[in-house]
């Protein structure tokens, strides 16, 4: 099966990478700027809420967040033994859950938040986990989507961006699986399930997330929706 061969591609590579608590210490330090999607939540992640990030991996992104958020409540799932590494370096607000993320059991309507950074194409069944994010998130909650982009990925050639990491050449360009998504079909997707777009940041970027691991970017775009 197609999901056997990415949960064992992703269970070697590691993604995004190994790192260790000084390097999380480190990224806070430099005040790594998740403004740019925490921008009207900020101050609600400091007094605390309910955070999901769905194909965490080794939990780079979602350890910085527990550190950053003490007071929020953070739960990882990945069905890959990268998040086997993401507990070793684990803070005491995280959860993590060693599953495919459509078989999972969690609470509906209970997240705040919801990360979902190049994730959901490499789901073949993507529109069913878009349908299971939907229903786990509060009303209000925000979800934080990241998607290839067909655009990002051919500029990502013609620039010929280098990878600065082995583990992102691995991802974007050995991955046994990937779908890529235009602006509009993300729209569509996300409209039919009544979600709002809070802030679209189109292109070949991720900004500031992808620089955690000091990383070029692969073809990217990045979406911010509410759940009305």
């Amino acid at each position: 099966m197609v999901t056997d061969h990415i949960k064992d591609f992703y269970s070697d590579l590691h993604f995004p990478g190994r790192y260790t608590q000084d390097d999380l210490e480190l990224y806070q330090r430099e005040g790594v700027n998740f403004n740019v999607y925490l921008r009207e939540i900020n101050r609600a992640m400091c007094n605390g809420l309910r955070v999901l990030d769905v194909g965490c991996g080794t939990g780079l992104v979602m350890n910085t967040f527990a550190m950053l958020y003490p007071n929020s409540e953070f739960t990882g799932v990945d069905f890959s033994d990268s998040i086997d590494y993401a507990r070793l370096h684990a803070p005491d607000n995280t959860h993590w859950i060693k599953q495919d993320f459509l078989e999972v059991d969690l609470e509906p309507g209970c997240y705040d938040v919801i990360i979902c950074c190049g994730v959901l194409h490499h789901i073949p069944e993507h529109e069913r986990a878009l349908l299971k994010i939907k229903t786990l998130m509060r009303p209000g909650g925000t979800l934080l989507l990241a998607l290839y982009n067909p655009l990002g990925k051919i500029l990502r050639h013609i620039k010929r961006i280098n990878y600065n990491s082995p583990t992102l050449f691995e991802d974007q360009e050995n991955n046994p699986f990937e779908l890529s998504f235009t602006k509009g079909a993300v729209l569509n997707m996300c409209r039919d399930l009544r979600f709002h777009r809070v802030q679209p940041s189109c292109g070949n970027h991720l900004v500031n997330l992808l620089s955690l691991f000091n990383s070029s970017n692969g073809g990217l775009a990045i979406y911010t929706f509410t759940n009305d």
